[in-house]
């Protein structure tokens, strides 16, 4: 499922590149909002699939009435059921909301899903994010989200080019999920440079990272 998964955010990066090549669907610095992350990786994500049975559903309810999580993908061909929640990291303190939303899938009991008669032998937390390489702290970004010192070879020519060292962050996304609890030693994470194929957002990276749970 792993490289279902991959391949599903290698699509989803596609589609942005296709996009932003053809226009930028902002202005000034108002960046892009969550629900694109959500829309293009469940589309993609149901591509990688291939399950004509499967569903999917934006803004899923969660355990209280009052609770959505940004969406959910089920596939009856896997018995696979995948909770997807997004975030943009446009401000620091969104790094902790990441760290909140993992958290509120996994230790969440989830047997009420039962409800809407999804029954799945395996289930998938992802995380999705965006962010923009201009501060300090959000180029300590990849590595934070990662968690090692290797990153793919474009973000080299990305320093390179700005003449730059991305910054290293003082923990990562591991060791806060650590600090709840929550193991994310088998997890999968993933970055990817849209910027190094588009010169319009030179700086913009997609994230996603994804868990069995």
């Amino acid at each position: 499922m792993e490289k279902i998964i991959s391949i599903a955010f290698e699509d989803m990066c596609g589609t942005y590149e296709r996009m932003l090549c053809s226009f930028y669907p902002a202005r000034d610095s108002t960046g892009f909002t969550e629900q694109n992350q959500v829309h293009n990786f469940v589309n993609a994500l149901k591509t990688a699939l291939d399950d004509e049975d499967s569903v999917h559903w934006l803004e899923f309810p969660w355990v209280k009435k009052s609770e959505h999580i940004d969406g959910m993908v089920f596939s009856p061909k896997y018995k696979s059921i995948f909770y997807i929640e997004a975030k943009r990291l446009s401000k620091s303190i969104q790094k902790s909301l990441v760290v909140d939303d993992i958290e509120r899938v996994v230790s969440s009991d989830r047997s009420f899903i039962n409800c809407y008669d999804l029954y799945a032998d395996h289930e998938y937390i992802i995380a999705l994010s965006d962010v923009w390489l201009e501060d300090k702290w959000k180029t300590a970004i990849p590595h934070w989200w990662l968690g090692s010192e290797d990153l793919p070879v474009q973000f080299q020519s990305w320093e390179h080019k700005h003449k730059r060292k991305l910054a290293k962050p003082k923990s990562t996304l591991q060791k806060e999920l650590q600090t709840r609890n929550i193991d994310w030693v088998n997890s999968n994470s993933l970055v990817y440079l849209v910027g190094g194929k588009v010169d319009k957002v030179k700086n913009y990276c997609l994230l996603l990272a994804s868990k069995k749970i």
